[in-house]
């Protein structure tokens, strides 16, 4: 007979609730506005769907360390004494709402500096096209910002850094590391990888003598040469895409 009250009891409780609930709709409706208010303000801090990013100290630091891509496209190819060239990107958010922003931030390619023949190559090449580029980087001091960039409108993304050092128009500016200690480190991991790709490239244009290494380094040996040419053909026939080859 005890069981059988207890368990009135709570079905009697759970009734009552039942019928406050249903009665109580302002109560819920608050309580789901709250959290759905706390989820959008999560949301977007987390992601930042709606900003539009002018310069470096604009980008929030967890962009950089989670390396979270952004897009946009080349305005034009600004000259830099001091930089090099910059990518001038009509920042385009997740959630672009402000059709009548102009704004755009000025971008370094990471880890290279380009030559006179990189800068026409990206005027002929990269000017005036949809990019993703993701954040290396952030100097607060400085308007631009530094970030790995892929060209998107072609059937395969280019990394620009990597296809300027293959060809010869740019030089590594880093210094690549021998390892890394923390692998769960997204960051860390992230510039390893980039950095160690961007050598691969380096090394590539110097034992084919491309572009800037043609006359910087004395002619490879005969054997060696030919040896070069026919694994090309065989080997890296596709290292690079028809855009840029």
């Amino acid at each position: 007979m005890a069981t059988e009250r207890n368990a009135d009891t709570g079905t009697s409780w759970w009734k009552q609730f039942s019928n406050f609930m249903r009665k109580d709709t302002i109560g819920v409706e608050l309580v789901s506005y709250s959290v759905s208010g706390m989820l959008l303000i999560l949301a977007y801090r987390k992601i930042r769907p709606f900003t539009i990013f002018g310069k470096s100290s604009d980008i929030p630091h967890h962009f950089i360390r989670e390396q979270i891509k952004q897009s946009g496209r080349v305005i034009k190819i600004e000259p830099s004494q001091q930089f090099g060239p910059l990518l001038v990107v009509q920042h385009r958010p997740p959630a672009k709402i402000f059709f009548w922003s102009n704004k755009t931030i000025p971008i370094k390619i990471n880890g290279i500096d380009i030559n006179a023949n990189g800068y026409s190559w990206l005027q002929s090449v990269v000017d005036g096209k949809h990019v993703t580029f993701v954040p290396m980087k952030q100097w607060s001091n400085e308007m631009h910002a530094e970030c790995r960039v892929y060209l998107t409108e072609s059937k395969k993304h280019i990394d620009i850094g990597e296809a300027l050092l293959n060809l010869g128009f740019a030089k590594l500016s880093v210094t690549v590391p021998k390892s890394i200690q923390n692998r769960k480190d997204v960051h860390a991991v992230a510039l390893y990888q980039y950095y160690r790709t961007l050598d691969k490239a380096e090394r590539y244009a110097k034992d084919r003598r491309n572009g800037m290494w043609q006359y910087a380094l004395p002619p490879r040996l005969w054997p060696l040469s030919l040896w070069t040419m026919l694994r090309d053909r065989v080997v890296n026939a596709n290292r690079l895409p028809v855009l840029v080859r």
